[in-house]
């Protein structure tokens, strides 16, 4: 347990961005859970168009690595362009 005050304060903080961050991981997970599922190409481009800016901020916000949100964003539109062919 924390004795300083400014420490009891920034275990607090730890704990409540702790929820913050995982409530967020977890709703980017299931939409590109939902995303992965789709197999038309007209549903899975309206969901990659909510999904980018999710990804975009939560890279903005520290919650994913820059390189990881890169790499998402890279690996979720290759994955739509490539059901245009199908």
């Amino acid at each position: 347990m924390p004795l300083l005050k400014s420490s009891i304060e920034a275990a607090r903080k730890t704990k409540k961005m702790t929820l913050i961050n995982k409530s967020a991981k977890h709703k980017l997970r299931v939409v590109e859970k939902k995303l992965l599922s789709l197999k038309t190409y007209e549903e899975a481009s309206k969901l990659l168009k909510k999904l980018l800016p999710e990804i975009q901020r939560s890279t903005l916000k520290n919650i994913l690595p820059k390189n990881t949100g890169a790499r998402k964003v890279s690996r979720y539109t290759r994955y739509v362009n490539s059901l245009k062919g199908k």
